[in-house]
């Protein structure tokens, strides 16, 4: 699909930018390696990842709670890589100097430390985590957010959770768009909904996206 230039483009973060099940996996390695298990390798954990914080409570003699583990691993600093076609074409979004945010969901420290890890904390106009602002999408505040009295025509918003990520942008005019599920993520995508809920367009890599100067 060609877009302008002019355009403003808004981001999701997990399953967008990168893969969430990186995020998954460097957090449990991380509470494995923190609680030196020995019993039990890091693949057996891997595989069993919907109920894993209870095979590791089983599999230490160390009397931790479930919260404890869940901090540890919403707190830990991930070893996670952007998609390389994601970053291709951030990169070329600042080499053009076109203006670029972020809306994203989860615990600040969370989503800051994700942002750190992947390098590009930095390069977005405005950052807005869910928690920061006490507030989720789909409301329409978390997309407000990000305008500063622009256009809302003019805005462009990729993610890749049908059940909240293109609601409210549908509603504001912006242009919505959706990366395909590469296999692995976390929210799997049932196009089986409400119209209002559907992305406009769907693409299935960043490279699809072509920039043009108006």
């Amino acid at each position: 699909m060609i877009l302008p230039t002019s355009k403003i483009f808004v981001f999701d973060l997990d399953d967008t930018l990168y893969s969430e099940r990186d995020f998954e996996k460097s957090g449990i390695e991380f509470v494995y390696n923190y609680l030196e298990i020995r019993n039990q390798n890091l693949e057996f954990f891997l595989k069993n990842r919907s109920n894993w914080i209870e095979l590791i409570i089983e599999n230490t003699t160390q009397k931790i709670s479930i919260d404890f583990l869940l901090n540890l691993y919403r707190n830990h600093f991930p070893t996670i890589n952007l998609y390389h076609d994601a970053k291709v074409f951030l990169d070329e979004l600042v080499s053009r100097k076109i203006e670029f945010s972020l809306i994203t969901d989860g615990r600040s420290i969370t989503q800051r430390n994700k942002l750190k890890a992947l390098a590009i904390e930095s390069i977005f106009k405005k950052i807005i985590i869910s928690e920061e602002i006490q507030s989720e999408k789909p409301s329409e505040v978390n997309f407000c957010m990000v305008v500063d009295q622009k256009n809302h025509s003019n805005f462009v918003y990729i993610a890749d959770n049908l059940k909240k990520d293109f609601y409210s942008p549908n509603k504001l005019g912006w242009t919505t768009i959706c990366l395909l599920d590469r296999g692995q993520n976390i929210h799997k995508q049932n196009f089986d909904i409400e119209t209002d809920f559907l992305p406009q367009f769907s693409i299935t890599t960043f490279e699809e996206i072509k920039l043009i100067n108006e």
